[in-house]
């Protein structure tokens, strides 16, 4: 089981296994992860479990996560990666990873030194020495998309060679009606945040559909999904937050 190890001033504090499927870390106290620091927002960011794969969402927060000192909104969780909120520092450590907790501390010092992964979508492109002031998070934060804008990918992250075909969406109505959306990457969301949100994962195996936000469900060929995770077929039809597609293979 993947777990986070939480340090404080390069001193282990706490481990937070992975047992559910969102897990939110926030100043409130209905938070599954409560830190008590001004310097964080009420919800601050949420990580969301599917499978094996663990990915960070930041929740706008207003003085932005950071991973591995990249200031992010969305990254791919990778074995090793520290997670900076506040001034409280989450190490990731995935289930199969043999990472003692009493190395866990040097382990997070040591990763400051390392290249981003693949795999997350930044605030900006040029490189941190150390995280930027509040000053400059205000000048590089984003208006929220719009639902038809929202119906975007995540950064690639490399993915093995294998056989198999490239899925395809094909938008059937709305203002993007007719466009194909390709799914060559290892995550892609759509729908609508804070309304509902679906992430479709490629694996060796094929592409699986699963909900991290949102009460209403998505529906799949007319039928709402009730699953954790549903494998997609050619010709499957779908509709999420109103926008109808068709899943095909290439």
């Amino acid at each position: 089981m993947s777990k986070l190890v939480c340090t404080l001033d390069d001193r282990v504090i706490n481990e937070y296994p992975l047992t559910k499927e969102r897990i939110s870390i926030g100043r409130r106290q209905n938070n599954d992860i409560v830190i008590d620091n001004l310097a964080v927002s009420g919800l601050h960011a949420a990580i969301v479990t599917i499978g094996k794969d663990s990915f960070l969402e930041d929740a706008n927060s207003t003085n932005g996560t950071f991973v591995n000192l990249k200031p992010v909104r969305k990254h791919v969780l990778v074995d090793g990666d520290v997670i900076e909120i506040g001034r409280h520092q989450f190490k990731y450590v995935r289930g199969n990873s043999q990472v003692s907790v009493s190395k866990s501390a040097n382990l997070v010092k040591e990763q400051h030194g390392k290249e981003e992964h693949a795999g997350s979508t930044p605030l900006e492109k040029s490189p941190h020495t150390q995280p930027p002031s509040l000053k400059s998070l205000i000048q590089m934060s984003r208006p929220m998309k719009s639902e038809e804008e929202s119906l975007s990918e995540t950064t690639p992250s490399p993915i093995e060679a294998v056989s198999l075909p490239i899925g395809k969406l094909r938008i059937l109505n709305g203002s993007n009606g007719g466009k194909t959306l390709t799914l060559n990457k290892t995550l892609t969301t759509l729908g609508k945040p804070g309304t509902q949100v679906i992430v479709i994962t490629k694996r060796t195996n094929g592409y699986f559909l699963s909900q991290v936000e949102g009460h209403e469900h998505p529906s799949i060929n007319g039928n709402p999904l009730h699953t954790l995770s549903y494998g997609l077929k050619n010709n499957d039809l779908l509709e999420i937050s109103g926008i109808q597609m068709e899943f095909t293979f290439a």
